[in-house]
């Protein structure tokens, strides 16, 4: 028991996760379960049983309109750090606390995935990767070496900095190209990445729309 000359133990900042689920009653209940203590199918379902909040969009709007439904109903209840994951079981929860120290130290605002290079990601999807990448950091001078990985966390300070306006998988690079433009400081993680289903994710056309994007965002003011 601490002596009353001790110094209180630091509160750690209240914690949000939001995971937006398209398709996904079959992995997600196990992906909430790994968790440290909206759609035409049964997702929402599984998340409600599995003790977490689910937000249902009446259709399907997109993975960036969904994190900013998640987003701004994390903050409404008062979280203070916002953590967005993928649904599929593709992240790791283990991942986390290693993820979230930069911020709560204070020492970066927005933290990102890096996704180890193993035989496990598609080639296509590698190539790709590499190639948004190197895009990224020759049009902002910000080098991401992984801009494409939906593992990420940010204070919620950083929220309306960073506030997108994608709905779909452009999302990702819209969020760091803000971030870039307001020197947030951002820190990289290195991740594991389980590939359970290799025909879901970003497609080839995807890649093409989220490149013109890029392009776009890059020169806007």
């Amino acid at each position: 028991m601490p002596s009353p000359g001790d110094a209180a133990p630091r509160r750690l900042p209240r914690l949000g996760i939001v995971i937006p689920a398209r398709n996904e009653a079959q992995r997600i209940a196990a992906v909430l379960r790994s968790m440290p203590h909206q759609v035409e199918d049964q997702t929402s379902d599984v998340v409600r049983a599995n003790g977490a909040i689910a937000i249902r969009h009446l259709v399907n709007l997109g993975k960036g309109a969904a994190l900013t439904t998640g987003c701004l109903a994390a903050l409404d209840m008062g979280c203070e750090v916002i953590a967005v994951m993928d649904a599929d079981g593709q992240h790791e929860a283990r991942d986390l606390p290693r993820f979230l120290d930069p911020i709560r130290r204070q020492q970066a605002d927005l933290a990102v995935g890096v996704r180890r290079l193993t035989g496990q990601m598609p080639p296509a999807m590698r190539l790709g990767n590499w190639g948004l990448s190197t895009v990224f950091r020759f049009l902002t001078g910000v080098g991401i070496r992984d801009t494409q990985c939906g593992l990420r966390a940010f204070s919620a300070a950083a929220y309306p900095i960073i506030r997108w306006q994608a709905a779909d998988y452009s999302v990702e690079t819209e969020m760091l190209i803000r971030a870039a433009r307001g020197h947030l400081r951002i820190a990289q993680v290195e991740i594991d990445v389980v590939y359970h289903d290799r025909y879901k994710g970003t497609t080839i056309g995807d890649g093409v729309k989220i490149f013109g994007d890029m392009l776009r965002l890059a020169v806007s003011r």
